[in-house]
């Protein structure tokens, strides 16, 4: 087309040169020449356009293995973002240090440019494909070189163009090359590169798990001795993202658990045999052993919350996919106890909310006392109601986990947080199975929780210290109840507070006060201890054996266990329920205010008791609950698993 139009262009001057000058001579208008020579110059205008075009086709087609090559209808869009590749490859064709500041400013001119380039993913295809390899391979770190302050912000809209035009159909072959590119194992320098580039890209998460597989992942598990470190200070300061590069492929992989699991059954190769487990602990060892190991284990934390769809699933409902990648991590984790990183507690204390079934049956020593941990139930085993593991573990490995994420108060208070609610609705639902033949399923959810419990305190006891795991329970109780200000408030501001708000603390603060209770039992010492540090915080009130009774009372009435209807004045005019033990302290402290308010709290505390009385199987049964609730040999086994 183009020589047909030079060709053309040629004819169309020289008949206007021939005829002009003749039409001269004979003294004729010319006027209709100067019109074909607008013609003819309008067709050299035409002719570069062109040749670029081609030159565009040429390097946008390199590649293609057909001879008719389809590319999208608007070229023009794609000649933009090819100029505007050479121009960014221009800012870095020099580096000297005199010209860094320049390369800063010039940069940051063309990131809005490139920004732009992700909602026209073909066109930020073009601008990949015409980007030149070694400056794509460096790019990062280039830019962090340069010193400039808005790095992070430009290596942003460098990654999200590449990241549309990897989600993209990949229409233009010379991107199909940077595809593959890509995803070619490379040296540590271009492997950190590549995957800080496509760190904040939105890449598909299949695309990012291939690539880090194939920059990072595959190479550690087949080697994990060796020396992985890329990134300099300059490039951490400039990003934030860590200078190794495990670290930087694991957090390519969060986010998508199905791809996780695909990436940790293949990862290494077929030349590996390392079962999942082992994989999993190298990475431990690893973050272990470097003085950047924090990252890597952050990493790894989250990439295992994800896999185990920690998140995504509903606790009790989890798919056997998840719930086998799950198992694998709590075996694995558990194996370094309170030695695994702390950067990963917060995810540990994530898996062990979702997977709370689990963790609850794992401490159960009713049934099959010395099992080993299964995907299937033991052999003679028995679910408790309203608990439905998707596996089995053992006490010990149950105990072990739970160790990895003692260590911080904040992981174990948000997985209190959870079991709370656990403890509670279960309890209900197993009251409400008990309402016509009672089969003591009550009692038994009791024991269970009650076991656990104990468990959980042993693990964050001897990780953390006595006094200090004291301290935590002791605080807790406190934040669900007094925290309300419940016995200072007046009854309008006490209603005002929202019956969810106070059904929340209510369910939290019975979950904190069954351990104690259980605790308190089971261990010698323990509640003079505990008695002597609570009156420390000034929790003088805090009698945790009497609360536990009331809100074992108050299960059984939510889930409509027969009895008789309760006395007026001990129905919570906030929550519509059997009042809690804080709610009567609280009406004898405003009641007595300036008299005998032991005397008022017992009164009140007697009016609830004789309810109790006129109804024995009401009492008997909460009764049963509270001793079952309690055991010294939870703790005798466990010593003896662990």
């Amino acid at each position: 087309m183009s020589r047909s139009l030079e060709s053309g262009i040629d004819t169309l001057t020289a008949f206007c040169a021939e005829f002009e000058a003749g039409f001269r001579r004979h003294d004729m208008g010319t006027t209709i020449f100067r019109e074909i020579r607008d013609i003819a110059d309008w067709g050299k205008s035409q002719l570069s356009m062109l040749a670029y075009r081609v030159e565009t086709i040429e390097e946008l087609g390199d590649g293609a293995s057909a001879g008719f090559l389809l590319l999208p209808d608007d070229l023009d869009d794609l000649e933009r973002a090819r100029r505007l590749a050479k121009n960014v490859a221009g800012v870095f064709s020099t580096r000297t240090k005199d010209e860094q500041r320049d390369q800063a400013a010039e940069i940051h001119a063309y990131a809005d440019d490139i920004a732009a380039l992700k909602k026209d993913p073909q066109a930020a295809a073009a601008f990949y494909a015409s980007l030149p390899p070694h400056i794509r391979d460096d790019l990062p770190q280039i830019i962090a070189a340069t010193g400039s302050s808005t790095a992070n912000e430009d290596l942003t809209a460098f990654s999200r163009a590449l990241g549309a035009a990897l989600a993209a159909p990949t229409v233009i072959p010379g991107f199909a090359k940077v595809r593959s590119q890509l995803l070619k194992p490379a040296g540590r320098d271009v492997a950190w590169n590549r995957l800080a580039l496509l760190k904040g890209s939105g890449a598909p998460a299949s695309y990012r798990a291939s690539a880090a597989r194939a920059l990072a992942l595959d190479e550690f598990v087949a080697g994990p001795r060796g020396d992985f470190r890329a990134g300099t200070v300059t490039d951490v300061s400039a990003y934030g993202f860590p200078p190794d590069t495990v670290a930087m492929a694991l957090s390519l992989l969060e986010g998508d658990g199905a791809v996780i699991r695909d990436t940790f059954a293949r990862m290494g190769g077929d030349d590996v045999r390392l079962s999942q487990t082992d994989k999993m602990k190298l990475f431990v060892q690893y973050a272990k052993g470097h003085g950047y190991g924090d990252r890597v284990a952050d990493s790894l934390g989250r990439v295992l919350a994800d896999g185990s769809e920690a998140v995504d699933e509903r606790p009790g409902r989890h798919s056997p996919e998840a719930a086998a990648f799950a198992f694998d991590t709590i075996a694995a984790m558990g194996s370094f106890g309170e030695d695994l990183p702390l950067t990963a507690a917060d995810s540990m204390s994530a898996i062990a909310k979702s997977y709370a079934h689990e963790m609850v049956t794992g401490t159960r020593i009713d049934r099959a006392l010395y099992r080993s941990s299964t995907i299937g139930a033991p052999e003679g085993w028995t679910d408790v109601a309203g608990v439905t593991p998707s596996f089995h573990l053992s006490p010990g490995d149950t105990y072990r986990f739970l160790r990895t994420f003692a260590a911080d108060e904040r992981a174990t208070g948000d997985f209190d947080a959870a079991m709370a609610t656990f403890y509670h609705d279960t309890m209900v639902s197993a009251a409400r199975m008990d309402r016509g033949q009672d089969t003591g399923q009550f009692e038994t959810v009791s024991k269970v929780f009650g076991d656990f419990g104990g468990i959980e305190y042993k693990a964050i006891s001897e990780v953390r210290g006595e006094m200090d795991a004291q301290d935590e329970l002791l605080r807790d109780i406190v934040k669900n109840t007094f925290s309300l200000g419940i016995d200072k408030l007046p009854v309008g501001e006490l209603a005002g507070l929202g019956g969810a708000v106070v059904r929340e603390r209510v369910v939290n603060a019975a979950w904190d006060v069954a351990k104690a209770y259980g605790i308190s039992t089971a261990l010698d010492g323990w509640a003079d201890s505990f008695e002597t540090r609570a009156e420390k915080l000034e929790a003088k009130q805090l009698d945790y054996v009497v609360r536990h009774r009331y809100d074992l009372a108050g299960m059984l009435y939510e889930a409509g266990f027969p009895a008789s209807a309760p006395p007026p004045e001990l129905i919570s005019g906030t929550t519509g329920r059997l009042k809690t033990y804080d709610e009567i302290v609280a009406e004898a402290t405003r009641e007595a205010w300036n008299g005998d308010r032991e005397k008022t709290l017992r009164d009140k505390l007697a009016r609830y008791e004789r309810w109790m009385d006129d109804n024995p199987r009401f009492d008997a049964k909460m009764e049963d609950s509270a001793r079952l609730g309690t055991s010294t040999l939870s703790r005798d086994v466990i010593d003896i698993w662990s």
